[in-house]
């Protein structure tokens, strides 16, 4: 079964570096990111790692760019936070997966908390680490395809308002 899905920006988050968007799937009230924040704010024990993992995507939009080596590699997507402590943030077992483009674009999608060694042996993320690669590898085709393409400045994604993604 084919599953559509759109890209939407997400323009509270964007900073002077990097902007955002994520993929909202057909049929969703939410946007996979959304979805990510929603399922976490009311989770007290992953309150401090949640308000770091914010923190950081604000960094990188307006501090550092979105560098690869800030980003954790899981096969086609990626993840945050990164695997080492940086500046103040202690880093832990939340993961966000995510595509990122280049240095200025990241595209956000789920996530949760690490229980297990990695995140395949994980119940409760193996899901969205499947899933998050599904939506990379089809984000790469339509780049490849130019149905998704790179502004000039290669700092915003160019895409027709009525593209719609199959999954």
């Amino acid at each position: 079964m084919n599953i559509f899905a759109t890209l939407v920006e997400l323009y509270e988050l964007n900073g002077s570096l990097v902007r955002y968007y994520s993929v909202h799937l057909e049929g969703q009230a939410e946007s996979e990111f959304e979805d990510f924040l929603l399922r976490h704010e009311e989770r007290r024990d992953l309150r401090v790692q949640m308000d770091e993992l914010v923190a950081w995507l604000g960094m990188l939009a307006d501090a550092y760019g979105a560098r690869a080596h800030f980003f954790r590699h899981k096969n086609k997507a990626q993840a945050l936070p990164p695997k080492r402590r940086l500046n103040h943030l202690e880093f832990n077992n939340l993961r966000l997966y995510c595509s990122r483009i280049n240095d200025n674009i990241v595209i956000l999608f789920n996530g949760g908390e690490k229980t297990a060694r990695t995140d395949q042996e994980s119940p409760y993320i193996k899901r969205y680490f499947n899933h998050a690669n599904r939506l990379a590898e089809a984000l790469d085709q339509c780049l490849r395809n130019k149905e998704i393409r790179l502004s000039s400045d290669e700092k915003r994604l160019l895409f027709d308002p009525q593209f719609e993604m199959i999954l």
